[in-house]
Parts: C-alpha cells; structure tokens; sequence
C-alpha cells in the first residue's frame, strides 16, 4: 500500500519536499529501493524515525541513481549503529548534489568521517552528533588528518557539532582545522564533558586565529562534573577576557559552577536547543557580558531552574524572555517570583519536579 501509494501520486505530482515521520523499517526498505529514485525532482528529504525497530539484516540493491535537485537530507533516528549505517549506505549516491547535511538522535564515531566526507562534494552545511569508539578513546588522541574530509568539506561554511563525554578537544581541534573556509561554528556537549581544555579560552583562541580565520559566529555550550573544586567560574570565565574574545570578536560567555561542582559555560547568543539551568547563587557565576538588557537572553528557549539563594544585585538584570520550555527543580522559598525573571506568556511547556517527587 505504501509503494501503490507513491506511485500514483508521483506522475501526476512532482515531490519537492517530502518528510516521513516514524516510517516502519519495511516501509523504509521500499522507499529508499524503489519509489525514492523516480523522485527526480525532490529538493529536501526528511526521514524521522521516532521509534525504534527491529530489523533483519539483509543484502538490498542500493540507490545507485542521483537525485539532480536535492540539496538538503535531514535524518532523525533512535536506532542502533548498524541500523544507521544501513540508510546512510542506502543514501550515499545523492549525497553528491547535497548542501545542507542533519543527522540528529545518533552519533556517528568521528573515525569514521573520511567515509562519509568522501560522498559529499557541494556540503555547506551539516549538523551531526560525534563519538569515540571506546577501544579507541581509551588510547591515545585520535588526530584527523584527511584528504578525504579536506576535499569533500572545502565548501562547508556552518558548523553544528554535538560531542559525547569521551571526545577530546585536541581531537575535535583537529577536524576542524580541515576548515579554514568556515564561518559559523556550534559546538554543544551531549551530555557530560570529560576534557577540561574545551574550557580553556586561549585554546579556543589559538584554533580561531590559527585555522579559522573566516568564523564569524561561535556558540558554545559545555557542561562537566570533573573540573576541580579550586577551579571557580571567574577563573574559567577570565580565559575567554581577552581583547579578541571582547574586542575584536564580540564573543561573549557566561559560567555558572554549581554545589555539586557541576558546572556549565556557554556563550551569548547560545547555541539552538539546548537547555540552560539558572543558578545565581553567591560567586558561582560569572560572565564577560558588559551589560544586560531585555533580549540579552533571547536565544534561551529551554530553561531549567534550580536555585534556592538568589543574589539580588545580579539576577535582577537577568530576564528571559523567549523560554518555550521550563523546568522547575528548585525555588527560593521566600518572596519569589517566577515572572521576576521569566515571560511566562512564551511557555509551551513546563515542568516542576517539585511537584512530581512530592506525589
């Protein structure tokens, strides 16, 4: 019914742009082999798959027909490797004519980007979550030096990378160094960060200047548990002071250290989607910005909060005015108000664990 479907419709109207959401492994296996390449004329294919299912390994014809228009493939699965590895696989005869690259919801092990660099001639944009094998990331750095991904990756000008814990900054310093051409970089931590240089400004400093001569928009999010409890958020927060993160670039960050030795770092604007804790407490926060104002944190649209003391002379400059998505762990018990600091007209959704571990 899914191919009959296709092809009816096909003749009498050309696809341009098609997304498929939570398309069945079978299905998959028909489209991708049959009805995939009579759509000459597709611009953008999105292919989500929410859920996760089984599937038989098995030997299929592959796409072996280019897609002339197509310029933009955005991939959402929760699957296993292999599984991921197969619709790639599937999908690298159009990678050819591709612009703009998503692979989202899995990691893709950053040994293994000269593969997937050597199908993409016209990349300008791509978005993909990187790892380390563990046989490999308990060794020494894993250092890129590829011609494949020098070659393939000379019109990349967008940069948005996620880094699972293991992943090194010397190695991710050595993959972009295969960019001098890039413009606009994010970087964001999937969930904890075990190496404490990408906290270092000066290292990020020297990269900049050194290999990426043309970036002119850097967004940054980290977060750790590992960092040393003698190493304060000013501390941090001084290595990302000098005249070319605040003069020359304009680049600011902000640092809170939690009592736990949490800790987060991430720059202003911030990177898309992902969620700041707020934390204003003591001396565990500081930023590099000069000054607030009403849209400072416009780019903040998921929020966790999780404060008991609040420090008066600064949270009463923070406002967040663009949060869709909030989180409630803890409050100040007295004279608080959530409104003091949050537009609650913009929240789509919200959350309070208070509530939840209480029931």
């Amino acid at each position: 019914m899914f191919i009959v479907r296709f092809q009816n419709v096909i003749p009498h109207n050309p696809i341009r742009y098609l997304k498929l959401i939570g398309i069945h492994t079978e299905a998959l296996i028909s489209f991708l082999t049959v009805v995939l390449p009579e759509l000459i004329h597709l611009v953008s294919l999105s292919l989500m798959d929410a859920t996760y299912y089984p599937y038989r390994c098995r030997s299929i014809k592959y796409v072996n027909d280019q897609l002339p228009s197509l310029t933009h493939i955005s991939l959402s699965f929760r699957q296993q490797p292999s599984y991921i590895s197969w619709v790639l696989t599937q999908l690298y005869s159009t990678f050819s004519t591709i612009q703009y690259l998503s692979l989202h919801d899995f990691s893709y092990a950053i040994t293994r980007l000269p593969d997937l660099f050597q199908h993409l001639y016209k990349i300008e944009h791509l978005e993909i979550k990187l790892d380390i094998d563990d046989d490999i990331g308990c060794w020494d750095p894993w250092i890129l030096d590829s011609e494949l991904i020098r070659n393939g990756g000379q019109h990349l000008r967008s940069l948005v990378i996620q880094i699972e814990s293991y992943l090194l900054f010397i190695e991710i310093a050595s993959l972009l160094i295969h960019f001098p051409q890039l413009k606009s970089l994010s970087l964001v931590t999937h969930d904890i960060t075990h190496d404490v240089e990408f906290y270092n400004g000066e290292k990020w400093e020297e990269l900049i200047q050194t290999a990426l001569p043309c970036l002119s928009s850097f967004r940054l999010y980290l977060k750790s548990e590992k960092i040393s409890s003698e190493i304060s958020s000013t501390f941090i927060v001084n290595r990302f002071r000098s005249p070319f993160w605040i003069k020359e670039k304009k680049w600011y960050v902000i640092c809170d250290k939690f009592t736990n030795e949490f800790i987060q770092l991430y720059t202003i604007p911030c990177p898309k989607n992902v969620t700041i804790t707020l934390n204003i407490t003591s001396s565990n926060w500081d930023t590099t910005l000069p000054s607030f104002n009403s849209s400072t944190f416009d780019s903040v649209t998921r929020l966790i909060v999780n404060t008991t003391e609040l420090q008066h002379n600064l949270t009463s400059l923070l406002y967040f005015n663009n949060v869709k998505s909030l989180r409630i762990l803890s409050l100040p018990t007295k004279n608080y108000c959530l409104s003091q600091h949050i537009n609650l007209l913009q929240v789509e959704s919200a959350i309070d664990s208070r509530w939840i571990s209480s029931s």
